[in-house]
């Protein structure tokens, strides 16, 4: 049922496209760290470019893209560090690390796994990409949690690590401002390395229109090589 309302969609879009040159709607959606900090400049010259394109932008969990793209409620997911379904494409795009990131009070100094294990951990909900791989990052360097604090975004853990409510796990391209700003610094720690992918996903089975499939073109170009 799904897949024919899928395929329905994608035929109204291709039919769309050949009236005057309209190019329909760009169905997205994405997860936090690439729906935020990668997406939006991309989308804004997608947007100059390609002024007749309706824009539907979902920002979710890597977990919820993922579901939005296989319910056929988005036609193009970007997300990160998830297994993909089989029925799903799935493109890599960028290489992302993921740091541990406290206040300026912690930097300059090898800490040790008891002086982080005695810190509020602040996390992104469950389905967060980036929550599973520390988790097990988390384990292999000998980090055992005693306290968390788990809070809805990006934007609203940073906020906490850098008033000193704790420490967090956050990918590189979430922190270039409050790294060049002093406000929070990348903690030393021995043994803590992650890094991930992000992809983009879409069905194998139903055709991209004609808007997702520039924007796909727009993300290969961007990020190829």
């Amino acid at each position: 049922m799904l897949r024919a309302e899928a395929l329905l969609a994608s035929g109204r879009r291709a039919a769309e496209a050949a009236r005057d040159g309209h190019m329909g709607t760009l169905s997205l959606a994405a997860s936090g760290i690439p729906g935020t900090y990668v997406l939006p400049p991309l989308l804004a010259r997608f947007h100059e470019e390609h002024s007749t394109v309706t824009i539907d932008f979902q920002l979710s969990t890597s977990g919820g893209a993922l579901e939005l793209v296989r319910a056929h409620r988005a036609e193009l997911g970007l997300i990160g560090g998830l297994v993909v379904p089989p029925e799903l494409e799935n493109e890599t795009l960028i290489e992302d690390e993921i740091v541990l990131v406290g206040p300026p009070s912690l930097g300059g100094r090898r800490l040790k796994p008891r002086e982080l294990a005695e810190l509020t951990w602040i996390y992104r909900e469950e389905g967060s990409a980036t929550r599973a791989a520390v988790e097990a990052a988390r384990w292999e360097a000998g980090l055992h949690l005693t306290r968390s604090l788990e809070l809805p975004s990006w934007e609203a853990v940073k906020l906490a690590v850098a008033r000193g409510a704790g420490i967090a796990a956050v990918s590189r391209l979430a922190l270039e401002l409050e790294l060049q700003a002093g406000i929070l610094v990348v903690l030393d720690l021995p043994r803590w390395q992650v890094e991930r992918m992000i992809s983009a996903v879409y069905t194998r089975e139903v055709p991209l229109g004609p808007a997702a499939e520039l924007f796909l073109e727009l993300l290969r170009s961007e990020f190829s090589g």
